[in-house]
Order: structure tokens, then sequence, then C-alpha cells
């Protein structure tokens, strides 16, 4: 027996037709992709929420670079490059 829930959502026409083409060239189903597609956008928001979580702590902790001397180092590390 799985444990696949059923979900719905109302979404326009034109997205359903865009998601239709999008998993046929993929040889998928819309269901599967929308799963493979919503499964990575709740790992992208928890690894966002943790990113969140960690500068709070160290803003909490006062552990902060100066908006100056991150521009600087960006600077530096662009003229690296050139």
């Amino acid at each position: 027996m799985s444990n696949d829930v059923a979900i719905e959502a109302r979404i326009p026409v034109e997205l359903d037709d865009a998601l239709a083409r999008l998993a046929s060239s993929r040889g998928k189903t819309k269901s599967r992709l929308v799963r493979e597609v919503l499964a990575e956008f709740v790992l992208s928001e928890k690894a966002f929420a943790a990113a969140v979580a960690e500068g709070r702590a160290a803003a909490d902790a006062d552990d902060l670079i100066d908006h100056d001397e991150v521009m600087r180092q960006i600077d530096e590390l662009l003229a690296k490059q050139k």
C-alpha cells in the first residue's frame, strides 16, 4: 500500500498546459514533475530557514562583519579574477 496522499490545487490553464508540455518533454507525468518540484522547494525553504536562524544567532552573538568590510573582500576577490 502506498503512503502517497493526493492534494488538489487550482492553477491557471496556461500553467497546466506548460506543465503538461514540460512533463511530456521530460518523459514524466505531471504528477511526478509536480512531486519533484515540490520536494525541491521544501528542501530549499528548509535550507533558507536554517540560514536565517544561523544569521540571527550570529547577530545575537554580535558575530557580524561590517558591510564595508564585506564589500572590500568582494572587490578583492573580483580583482583576483581579472
